[in-house]
């Protein structure tokens, strides 16, 4: 009976031109997921299909699970890409959550608006998760657990199997033979999730049989008043929010302590960050909103970073130093930017040839000229020591005093890509060019490009 409720939940979410990306660990759950997506597949050819395995280094037999999802997705007649990423913690960030959040982050780059994202989370999984919410003393949200359906990055992730305990999971497998790998740290009940899985899930399923359905209804009854919470605040928080994704600190002076938490939880959501403790959240208001106005703090809790410029809050991701880096550019060719900044192309202008931002995936396009000797310059993003002398201004100055001039974010500042002849500026991408290479002769091009599937 598995196959069929898995087709219908699909079909239920599938329209012209899903793509559908499984996430392929090896383990039961998305071995099970995937041998259902090939039979899924063999009746739906009209879709398009990918298994994705994210690599994460932590376990001397990563190679040999790469190497049998490959087997796995190719027996099941799926495309098949892996990444290796880099686990890195933070603050209060257990191992744990610095490896679901490097994963997600993976899985992002095979995700566009046509594509959901399958994982194989269960019935036990959806226990854990809520009493592992009930042990950091969350509140609706948290103890929400995980939707079945729901947007992730450009597209949609969808759990098919919520409702399902692992049990059924693994008899499905071995009626049929599958084979799967078995993560040695699931044993390690040092991590919290396993040992609710070992010590405390079976105690509760002896003397409750039905827990995991009673969790899944509170679960869900949680997750309707977090709904009915943001309804009935959305009003207020959209004049809140700018463009550029920023909240106003004045606005969320005027709520109430309930209102104001609510409110910058439901933006850092929107933004894709990490929800912060109840600790952490006093920091982001005393440390951050309510720091000196002439001052620009940053704080950090895992890999998100709050920062402050004037009067309003900016969420963002922890990012790469790049204050060291100097990259040689061929200006004859594309120049692939470090930390996913995209890149720098230079496109000589012509009548047939002139690039717009309206039709081109670009941050910024900009004109300039190049001596006729110049073929190779340098791109870094350290604005110490470069004199810079905007076209636009009757002086030039130090870059560093250039930037603080401007309402650039001190985060930004070193995400930059300084185009520089020696210590000379020949243009800041996005913002300046240099009066001596003022005119027409090249288009600046910095494209947000993202990587393809």
């Amino acid at each position: 009976m598995l196959y069929p409720f898995f087709s219908q939940q699909l079909n239920q979410h599938a329209s012209v031109g899903t793509h559908f990306v499984v996430a392929l660990s090896g383990g039961l759950d998305s071995r099970v997921l995937l041998h259902l997506l090939g039979r899924f597949k063999q009746e739906h050819p009209q879709f398009t299909y990918q298994a994705v395995h994210i690599h994460h280094g932590l376990s001397s037999n990563a190679d040999h699970w790469l190497t049998s999802c490959q087997k796995w997705a190719k027996q099941a007649d799926i495309p098949f890409s892996y990444e290796k990423v880099k686990v890195e913690q933070g603050s209060r960030v257990s191992l744990e959550q610095a490896a679901r959040n490097a994963r997600y982050q993976a899985l992002d780059n095979y995700i566009d608006d046509n594509s959901i994202l399958l994982t194989g989370q269960h019935a036990t999984d959806q226990l854990e998760t809520f009493l592992l919410a009930l042990k950091r003393g969350s509140g609706p949200k948290g103890l929400s657990a995980m939707p079945k359906f729901s947007s992730f990055s450009n597209g949609y992730i969808m759990r098919p199997f919520l409702s399902i305990p692992r049990k059924e999971m693994e008899t499905y497998a071995q009626q049929i033979g599958l084979q799967w790998a078995e993560d040695e740290s699931n044993q390690d009940t040092r991590f919290d999730r396993n040992f609710i899985r070992h010590q405390v899930t079976p105690i509760l399923q002896e003397r409750w049989p039905n827990i995991e359905k009673t969790i899944a209804r509170s679960a869900s009854l949680c997750a309707e008043q977090e709904l009915l919470l943001q309804e009935l605040l959305n009003e207020r928080y959209r004049g809140m929010i700018a463009n550029d994704g920023s909240i106003s600190i004045d606005k969320l002076k005027n709520q109430s302590e309930a209102a104001k938490v609510a409110l910058i939880r439901m933006w850092l959501e929107e933004q894709d960050q990490l929800m912060p403790s109840a600790k952490q959240m006093e920091h982001i208001w005393q440390d951050v909103a309510l720091a000196k106005t002439d001052s620009a703090p940053v704080f950090r809790y895992g890999q998100t970073q709050i920062g402050r410029l004037k009067e309003r809050l900016y969420a963002f991701k922890q990012t790469q130093d790049l204050s060291s880096v100097t990259l040689e550019w061929d200006i004859q060719t594309p120049l692939n930017l470090p930390d996913n900044l995209g890149q720098l192309v230079l496109k000589p202008v012509t009548k047939d040839c002139v690039f717009s931002a309206e039709h081109l995936s670009a941050k910024s396009i900009q004109t300039l000229s190049l001596p006729c000797e110049v073929h190779t310059v340098l791109v870094i993003f350290n604005a110490a020591g470069i004199h810079a002398h905007p076209e636009s201004r009757t002086h030039g100055r130090a870059l560093t005093k250039l930037l603080k001039e401007h309402p650039i974010p001190t985060w930004l500042r070193h995400r930059i890509p300084f185009i520089v002849d020696g210590s000379e500026l020949i243009a800041a991408a996005g913002l300046w060019v240099g009066q001596s290479y003022s005119g027409s002769q090249y288009q600046l091009i910095w494209l947000d490009k993202k990587p393809q599937r």
